[in-house]
């Protein structure tokens, strides 16, 4: 593979994932650590909450 493909394949994963917790957000309660370091719990109705945040 060449850097340009792996380049697009890179971006093509990115938008299927972004997708697929984007629909995984609408039906279950996920918990995952956002950029700035903050332990997030979301749930279905759009309640977020704080768990632990970065230090």
């Amino acid at each position: 593979m060449t850097k340009d493909e792996i380049l697009q394949k890179q971006k093509e994963l990115d938008v299927l994932f972004s997708a697929w917790i984007a629909e995984k957000k609408k039906k279950e309660v996920l918990t995952y650590r956002r950029e700035n370091g903050d332990l997030i719990e979301h749930h279905p109705n759009g309640f977020i909450r704080v768990i632990e945040y970065a230090q």
